[in-house]
């Protein structure tokens, strides 16, 4: 079967829901801290288990995907689903530190598995030339739970009578992945009429694959600009309170809004200019957004800022997973797009420990204008990519 022409297939329809439910899964534990206090559990110990799961997304990662491939990729997404579905029925049976801990851990195993597959799966369905629209739209799919999910939180908590009820109702909307996955075939094997082959990548085609400059590269840059967006995201409402603005939410709701609107209109657009360049530019934009909200001290700004902001995320982020996409060998999309997250989660892990170490001897300001000088080492690697693209 060969790489299909069209973007629009049923395939690619279905694998968007799918990405939709399971970061729904993530999203639904926005009252996770909240939940937590509720329980017999010393709150020393919140912090540490809100951070295992992504833990372990970030040790595994690396691990499974050479072991992920287009033959066993749907298979495993339907056994990590299962896992998942299970994890979350049994959160209302941990009530200490000890089970609640496993439970995390083996919920982040349930969830890397699922993400590692589906993005295997997906990008045999992203025809060469689209890769900009693909993932504009792919990231539209796991930004909308951010943006539905956490307002409703409350009300469907209060209706069903706790948290953990809310969990369960989860896990019953996660079975609907199981019929969407009956729609996906596996995915293309041919790319320009060469036969690419199924199994997992070996050692030395690993290497091989991770010594080409500029997959090394653009994973290296991945992982500075989330390094930089990550402290933003933890310790804005602290500086927003800081400055006297009280709803440091709605700064989250106009970025989330505008890059959902930039990534649905825009994506097209991704496809026919310089994705190098326009990730050049986009990239700029959030430096000088990092520099003015350092000197930010009014709501207007703050406010318009959120959507200037969210137009630079925007435009980069689904341009990062695109830009991984085109050059690299069709063998190695899949492996490369799933490294390509591991840099999202070390900047994850990496960014807040940095916002923290800041903050402990200097001020907000400091700390925005440092994630605005990671940004800009970031557009300096950017330049040695190189003009060309395809693989």
């Amino acid at each position: 079967m060969s790489r299909p022409e069209s973007l629009f297939t049923r395939e690619f329809f279905a694998l968007n829901v799918v990405f939709f439910l399971a970061f729904c899964n993530l999203a639904v534990f926005f009252h996770f801290h909240q939940y937590l206090h509720t329980l017999p559990i010393d709150s020393r110990w919140f912090g540490l288990l809100i951070a295992l799961f992504s833990l372990l997304s970030l040790i595994l990662r690396p691990i499974i995907s050479p072991f992920m491939h287009t033959g066993n990729a749907r298979k495993w997404l339907g056994i990590s689903c299962t896992v998942v579905i299970v994890l979350l029925l049994t959160y209302g049976f941990a009530r200490s530190f000890f089970t609640m801990a496993l439970v995390r851990i083996l919920h982040g195993v349930g969830f890397v598995g699922q993400t590692t597959a589906m993005m295997v799966l997906i990008v045999g369905f992203i025809p060469q030339k689209k890769s900009g629209q693909a993932f504009g739209l792919l990231s539209v799919s796991t930004l909308l739970p951010y943006a539905v999910v956490p307002p409703i939180l409350g009300p469907i908590s209060d209706w069903l009578g706790g948290f953990d009820h809310v969990l369960n109702l989860t896990a019953l909307m996660m079975l609907l992945i199981f019929p969407l996955l009956l729609i996906v075939r596996v995915p293309a094997t041919e790319s320009n009429g060469e036969t690419v082959p199924q199994g997992r990548i070996r050692a030395g085609e690993l290497i091989e694959n991770v010594r080409d400059r500029r997959v090394l590269l653009l994973l290296i840059i991945n992982l500075v600009f989330f390094t930089a967006f990550t402290p933003v995201f933890f310790f804005l409402k602290r500086f927003a309170v800081d400055i006297g603005i009280r709803n440091a939410g709605l700064f989250f709701t106009l970025a989330f809004v505008t890059m959902i609107t930039v990534r649905i209109t825009a994506g097209p657009v991704f496809d026919k200019l310089s994705k190098i360049q326009l990730l050049g530019w986009s990239m700029a934009l959030v430096a000088s957004g990092y520099v003015i909200l350092a000197n930010t001290s009014g709501p207007l700004l703050f406010y318009s800022l959120g959507v200037l902001l969210g137009l630079g995320w925007g435009v980069a982020m689904p341009l990062f997973d695109a830009l991984m996409f085109d050059i690299s060998p069709t063998r190695f999309q899949g492996l490369n797009i799933n490294l390509a997250i591991e840099m999202v989660d070390g900047g994850f892990f990496l960014g807040p420990l940095m916002g923290g170490m800041i903050l402990s001897w200097s001020d907000y300001g400091s700390l925005f204008y440092v994630c605005a000088a990671v940004s800009l080492l970031a557009l300096v690697l950017l330049f040695f990519m190189g003009g060309k693209t395809e693989s």
